[in-house]
C-alpha cells in the first residue's frame, strides 16, 4: 500500500483529526493511511459544503444561515439538521415557546376536564356501588 501524502497536502490537522477518531470507543489505534484518508475526506465535504452554500448566497461572502439552508435543503445532509438548525431571532423563539406554552396549556386543561369527569364516573358509580351495599 503506498504511503500516505505528506501532511502539509492536508489544511485539518492530522493530530486533531486521530483525537476525534479514538474518541470512539469502538476504535483501539488509528494508522497513518485511514488518518489520511479520513483527513482528507472531511476537507473535501466541508470544502464542497461551504461551495454549495456559497453558490447559494446572493452575497460575496459567506453566513451560518448560508450553510444551514443547504443543510436543511439537501436530504442527504440529514444527519446535520440537529446540529445545523436554520437560525432563528429571539423574537421567533419567544413566539414559539409561547405556542408551544398554549398548547400544553390547552391540552392540561383538557386531561384535567377528563380526569375530573373520570373521577365524578367514579365517585357516583362508587356511591351507586355503596347504597347497593346497604340496600342488601
Amino acid at each position: 500500500m503506498a504511503t500516505p501524502k505528506a501532511e502539509k497536502d492536508l489544511h485539518l490537522p492530522l493530530s486533531r483529526v486521530k483525537t476525534i477518531m479514538k474518541s470512539s470507543p469502538e476504535v483501539d489505534a488509528v494508522g497513518p493511511e485511514p488518518l489520511y484518508l479520513v483527513t482528507k475526506v472531511t476537507e473535501l465535504f466541508v470544502t464542497d459544503l461551504a461551495k454549495r452554500a456559497y453558490k447559494n448566497s446572493e452575497k460575496n461572502f459567506l453566513e451560518y444561515k448560508h450553510i444551514a439552508e443547504v443543510v436543511q435543503q439537501d436530504d442527504t445532509l440529514d444527519f446535520l439538521r440537529e446540529i445545523m438548525p436554520r437560525k432563528i431571532t429571539v423574537r421567533q423563539f419567544k413566539e414559539m415557546m409561547a405556542k408551544k406554552a398554549a398548547k400544553a396549556n390547552d391540552s392540561d386543561e383538557t386531561s384535567e376536564e377528563s380526569s375530573e369527569e373520570e373521577s365524578s364516573d367514579e365517585s357516583s358509580s362508587g356511591n351507586s356501588n355503596s347504597n347497593q351495599d346497604n340496600k342488601t
